[in-house]
């Protein structure tokens, strides 16, 4: 009997259709794939951003699948319920399905707004599916999917269906992934090794989507899907975007150790909260490749913190946040405003907090609400959320405070972060600590030497990159920044025979590819707009509520 042929599909919202992080096709997807491929139930990926009307039905309708599921978060809630439709008008006999944190948190509302819906995975979503998958399979034609546990039906809920606790039972991406429209494997580099969150912040919700426990992939199932990632794709830089990716201090260092002993060289970047790191997490961390560490410090008050329900106070964020710049890796922070019970006072504070500790990069977003979160169902038990805001509002998001304080806040902090930028570079001497203290380290020179280009010290920045091929011939980023330096000098036929050897260790880079495309043409083309760093997590919170429309 052959398998139910599944499709799983994301699409943006229309208002974000040329946004480069917003057309990114989510984490979960790949996951999901990797469970039901890895027992031969076929399924493909499909990236729908941008796609009119005509072209989602013609590819529905080539695809002939038995389930759709839908991607649904709150910012593309309006566009899901489209995608929804137009795969009833193309395929009427198909299940549909949405999963995400929007309608897992409001069923009765997605089923109302989207008609052609016949079920909600509720949170965590390979289990629920695979076991639908193998009803159809058994049933095809009969309502015995329907007992699915962990499904949402518009009569109600199925039986819960608990966590999945082995999480390398789920599969790697990259060894199944069949993805349609997918534009840009760089996307590719964003990984997830964890789930859930002990947390008690009440605007967060990762606990009551994925858990108040945190599970963990196994060292060997991370460092797999890195291998294959560089084998298949050439890639060399990976973003891991658990909530705490430094949970556990003693799976963290097995992981660092066994990426020092893969040969693989990767730079990577990671968040976690500030009372869960110490100094030999974040020394080995760097010393396997990490090279950008972001925290979730949300606030420079202690008032607010509380507020907030944080669970972490600002002894422990400037203490994490001082190990990490005396470590040595660039500090990204996220910051809150907007919050009821903020006065000016509070925002001072965070001003003054930034400033104090130098942050690289700093995301400031005014505080929205979002369903699953005790501060949304607080707002909405007091009647301040109209039951219908989020079939009337567009994409629009719910902020907490629209007002002028927020405004002002936002402004205010935004340039208290751009003037820390400048005095977030380590200097020379703090480099030359650094080296001292931890010996030879490849993300060391390679800071030093972005630094000294910075500063137009060009031999400097050459002799730092030199080491790293000296030291580590088989780690390509000396290689990279060696032949970005030199193309920037006029040193074109160097920096050719420099990403030759980039492409030789990573066949398949996707900036090593652009770069020899273009450096193959005249000399004065441009370079990527993007630096040789690898991507890093963008919030764009205040740019949103500054240019929100105004209801």
């Amino acid at each position: 009997m052959t398998p139910p042929r599944t499709l799983l599909a994301y699409s943006a919202p229309r208002s974000g259709f040329g946004d480069e992080w917003m057309t990114f096709l989510p984490i979960g997807l790949g996951y999901l794939q990797a469970m039901l491929k890895s027992r031969s139930l076929p399924c493909r990926l499909a990236n729908l951003s941008g796609k009119t009307r005509k072209e989602v039905l013609a590819y529905f309708r080539s695809q002939a699948p038995a389930v759709v599921g839908i991607s649904m978060f709150t910012f593309n809630r309006k566009r899901s319920c489209e995608l929804l439709a137009w795969a009833r008008e193309a395929c009427p006999q198909a299940i549909l399905l949405a999963g995400g944190p929007h309608p897992t948190h409001l069923a009765t509302e997605v089923f109302e707004d989207c008609p052609a819906l016949d079920a909600i995975v509720q949170g965590e979503g390979e289990t629920p599916l695979l076991g639908l998958l193998e009803r159809l399979r058994v049933a095809p034609g009969s309502d015995l999917w329907k007992q699915t546990p962990g499904l949402i039906l518009r009569g109600g809920p199925t039986l819960p269906q608990p966590p999945l606790e082995d999480l390398d039972a789920v599969g790697i991406p990259a060894e199944h992934l069949e993805a349609d429209f997918l534009n840009d494997v760089g996307q590719l580099a964003y990984l997830s090794t964890s789930r859930g969150c002990p947390a008690t912040c009440n605007f967060c919700n990762t606990p009551e989507f994925w858990g108040t426990s945190i599970r963990f992939r196994s060292a060997a199932s991370v460092l797999r899907e890195m291998r294959l990632l560089r084998e298949r794709h050439g890639l060399t830089y990976f973003s891991f975007r658990d909530d705490t990716f430094t949970a556990n201090r003693d799976r963290v260092l097995k992981l660092m150790d066994g990426i020092q002993q893969s040969g693989l060289h990767p730079l990577w970047n990671c968040q976690s909260r500030v009372n869960l790191v110490d100094e030999d997490r974040l020394v080995a961390m760097k010393r396997a490749g990490c090279e950008f560490m972001q925290f979730g410090v949300e606030h420079g008050s202690e008032r607010v913190l509380a507020l907030l329900d944080k669970g972490t106070n600002l002894r422990h964020a400037r203490r994490a946040l001082d190990l990490v710049r005396k470590v040595g890796m660039n500090l990204g922070i996220y910051l809150i405003t907007g919050i009821p019970g903020e006065t000016w006072a509070d925002v001072e504070e965070t001003a003054a907090f930034i400033r104090d500790t130098r942050p690289s990069d700093c995301q400031i977003s005014p505080l929205a609400l979002y369903p699953g979160t005790r501060m949304f169902d607080q707002y909405r038990a007091e009647g301040r959320i109209q039951r219908d805001f989020y079939r009337v509002s567009g994409d629009a998001e719910i902020f907490a405070r629209v007002d002028g304080h927020t405004e002002k806040a936002l402004r205010h902090l935004d340039q208290a972060a751009q003037r820390a930028r400048p005095k977030a570079r380590f200097s020379t001497a703090e480099f030359a600590e650094q080296k001292r203290w931890l010996g030879f380290c490849a993300v060391t020179n390679l800071l030093c030497g972005e630094a000294a280009e910075e500063e137009g010290r060009w031999m400097e920045a050459e002799a730092e990159y030199a080491e790293v091929i000296a030291r580590e011939p088989a780690n390509p980023w000396g290689f990279l920044k060696r032949a970005l330096l030199r193309e920037r000098l006029g040193q074109l036929k160097k920096a050719r025979a420099d990403l030759a050897e980039v492409l030789a260790l990573a066949p398949g880079n996707p900036e090593a590819t652009e770069l020899a495309r273009l450096w193959g043409l005249a000399q004065g083309q441009a370079r990527p707009k993007k630096a040789a760093h690898g991507p890093t997590a963008e919030m764009k919170g205040a740019e949103a509520y500054l240019s929100r429309p105004k209801l």
